[in-house]
């Protein structure tokens, strides 16, 4: 972690989050092959058996957030997102890291997560965290435009499953 995300507070997303999930969510994921996530989207997601999310903070300002679920011995990152302007100072890279001890704490072995091929920056991101390409999926992405997403997988460790714990 670096030392501008020290003062990062990373905490679980109560039902009260939800619209700020949404705005979080608008402001992260601009490009052409981004869907958008509703707050309704975010309820239903994080009303799956096994899901769980974080926000990320700088005294009350929310700058990012991650979602995710476990089943069996699995896990999925399925969002994570920091605001624009709080990019490359390592808050990021903190949100990931606790939400990869929580996945772990839940029972996962492995991560897995899809990102947008034309995406080099997140590639990279994943890549220096020992996320590896295991696989790809034709025209995953649906936005604007159409694009492939690489799937990439990380091992945790051994457990059974549980709820995401934070």
């Amino acid at each position: 972690m670096s030392i501008a995300a020290a003062s990062l507070a990373i905490r679980p997303v109560e039902g009260f989050d939800l619209p700020v999930l949404a705005a979080l969510h608008a402001a992260c994921f601009t490009a052409p092959w981004d869907q958008h996530w509703t707050q309704q989207s975010f309820k239903d997601v994080l009303g799956m058996p096994g899901a769980g999310a974080l926000i990320a903070a700088i005294d009350s300002e929310p700058v990012g957030f991650a979602v995710a679920r476990v089943a069996a011995d699995e896990a999925e990152l399925l969002l994570i997102g920091t605001r624009p302007e709080y990019r490359r100072s390592g808050y990021g890279r903190a949100l990931l890291e606790h939400m990869l001890a929580a996945l772990k704490r839940g029972g996962a072995a492995q991560v897995l997560l899809e990102v947008a091929e034309p995406n080099a920056a997140a590639l990279r991101f994943y890549q220096e965290l020992g996320f590896r390409e295991v696989g790809r999926r034709p025209g995953y992405f649906r936005g604007e435009t159409t694009v492939d997403a690489l799937v990439l997988a990380r091992r945790l460790g051994e457990g059974a499953a549980r709820k995401v714990s934070q």
